[in-house]
C-alpha cells in the first residue's frame, strides 16, 4: 500500500519504520525541514532501540521516503496517518492545533478517495471535528472526494516502540464505515495474530480506550508506590509483596515496581488530560487525581530521605545514576531527576551523574551549574556521599 505518515517525531518515525519493514511505501512527512534533512541522512533525534537501523534499511530498499512537502505526501497516498505530537496546555488539556493543521492539509490537497488515520493521542470526539475540517476545506475548493476518518491509538512504550509496533499487544480501530474494515485488516495483517487481534470499535471509543490504558498504568504505579510507603512504616519487605502481587493473574506483572514514580512524555500528560476532559464534561475522576497526586509527592521522596540521613546536603557529594525517565531512553521529560537534581544543587551539594544515554542532555540541560558527568556508574560514587538509584 502507499501509505504517507505525517509528523517525524516519536510515534510517526517508529510507525513509518515498521510499515515500510512490512513491504509498504511510505512517505514520512513533517514541516520541520531540519529534522527531515537530518532523516535523509538515516540519523534520528533520539534514541531508540534499533530503529536507526531500521531507517537506514528501509531507505536505501526505497520502501521509506522524508520530505517536508506535506501536499505530495498527500496526493500521493492511499493511507494517510496522523501522528503529530498533542502537548498539554497550560491548563494540562491537550492541545489539538497540530492535529486539526494536518486535517485541514488533507482537506486541501485530497485528490481522490482516501483513508484518514488518526494515531496521535486525542481528545474523545476530535475524529469528529477533524471530519469537519476537511469537509469545510472541500467545501471551500468546490470539490468532492470520498473520504475516511479512523482512529488508531498507538500503545508504544519509549526504549521498546520498534518491538511494541512490529508485535503488539493488540491493534484498536474505530471507524464509522464498516465497508473499509477489509482495507484495514489487510493494513494489519502482518502485525496481528490470535495472540495479538485486531480490535474495531467507534471512533469515540478507541480515542477513550487510549486514555484509559494510560491512566490506568499510571495509577498501578501510584498504588504501588503508596504500598511501599506504608510498608515502610509498618517494616514489611515491598520486593516480597511486589513479587506476589506479580503472581496474581488477576493483577498481572508489569508496573508494580515501587521506586521515584511515573515520568515520561505520556502519563501524566494522558491522566491529566483525561481528568481534564472529565471536568469540561462535569464528571469527577477522582481516582485519577489521587494518582497524581502520589506520583507528584513520590518523585521527591528520595530527596528527603536522604535529607533526614545526612542532615545539611552543602558539599556533600551526591551521585545520581539514571536520570532518564526510564531505562534506554535518552528523555527525562517529567523525570523525577529533575526536580531532585535541581533540590541538591539548591542545597549546593556536589552533584555527579551517570546515564549512558540521557547523561550529555541533561548536563546540557544544567549547562550553568557545577553538575558533573561521570562515564561509568563505579566512577560517579567512587568519592560519593550518598548514591541515589532512579532507573
Amino acid at each position: 500500500m502507499k501509505i504517507a505518515v505525517i509528523g517525524a517525531g516519536y510515534v510517526g518515525l517508529t510507525t513509518a519504520s515498521c510499515l515500510a519493514e512490512k513491504g509498504h511505501f511510505v512517505i514520512c512527512a513533517d514541516n520541520d525541514l531540519a529534522k527531515i534533512k537530518m532523516l535523509i541522512k538515516n540519523k534520528i533525534p533520539f534514541y531508540e532501540q534499533n530503529l536507526e537501523k531500521m531507517v537506514k534499511k528501509n531507505t536505501i530498499s526505497k520502501k521509506l521516503f522524508f520530505t517536508n512537502n506535506l501536499k505530495s505526501a498527500v496526493q500521493n497516498s492511499d493511507l494517510i496517518f496522523c501522528c503529530v505530537w498533542t502537548p498539554p496546555d497550560k491548563q494540562f488539556k491537550p492541545d489539538t492545533g497540530a492535529v486539526f493543521d494536518v486535517a485541514r492539509n488533507f482537506g486541501r490537497h485530497i485528490n481522490k478517495e482516501k483513508i484518514f488515520i488518526i494515531k496521535s493521542t486525542v481528545p474523545v470526539g476530535t475524529n469528529e471535528i477533524c471530519r469537519k475540517i476537511i469537509q469545510e476545506e472541500l467545501k471551500k475548493r468546490k470539490e468532492k472526494h470520498k473520504f475516511y476518518i479512523l482512529s488508531n491509538p498507538e500503545f508504544l512504550r519509549q526504549g521498546t516502540a520498534v518491538k511494541d509496533t512490529m508485535k503488539p499487544d493488540r491493534i484498536v480501530v474505530g471507524l464509522k464505515e464498516k465497508k473499509i474494515k477489509k482495507v484495514i485488516q489487510k493494513l494489519f495483517k502482518p502485525f496481528t495474530s490470535n495472540e495479538r487481534p485486531l480490535v474495531f470499535t467507534t471512533n469515540n471509543t478507541a480515542e477513550l480506550i487510549k486514555y484509559a490504558a494510560n491512566a490506568f498504568l499510571a495509577t498501578k504505579i501510584s498504588f504501588i508506590n503508596q504500598i511501599a510507603n506504608f510498608s515502610e512504616i509498618k517494616n514489611c519487605n515491598i520486593k516480597d509483596i511486589e513479587k506476589s502481587l506479580k503472581l496474581d493473574k488477576r493483577i498481572g506483572p508489569y508496573y508494580l515496581s515501587s521506586g521515584s514514580g511515573y515520568g515520561g512524555n505520556c502519563l501524566r500528560k494522558d491522566i491529566k488530560g483525561l481528568i481534564k476532559q472529565g471536568e469540561e464534561n462535569g464528571f469527577d475522576f477522582g481516582i485519577l487525581r489521587q494518582a497524581e497526586e502520589v506520583n507528584e509527592k513520590q518523585k521527591l521522596k528520595q530527596y528527603y530521605l536522604l535529607k533526614k540521613k545526612l542532615g545539611s546536603l552543602k558539599n556533600k557529594e551526591i551521585a545520581v545514576l539514571g536520570v532518564a525517565f526510564k531505562a534506554n531512553t535518552d528523555s527525562f521529560n517529567e523525570a523525577p531527576s529533575v526536580k531532585i537534581v535541581q533540590k541538591l544543587l539548591q542545597d549546593q551539594a556536589e552533584v555527579v551523574i551517570f546515564d549512558p544515554k540521557a547523561g550529555s542532555k541533561f548536563v546540557n540541560m544544567f549547562k550553568n551549574s557545577k553538575l558533573k558527568e561521570a562515564k561509568t556508574a563505579e566512577q560517579a560514587s567512587k568519592n560519593a556521599d550518598a548514591v541515589l538509584v532512579l532507573i
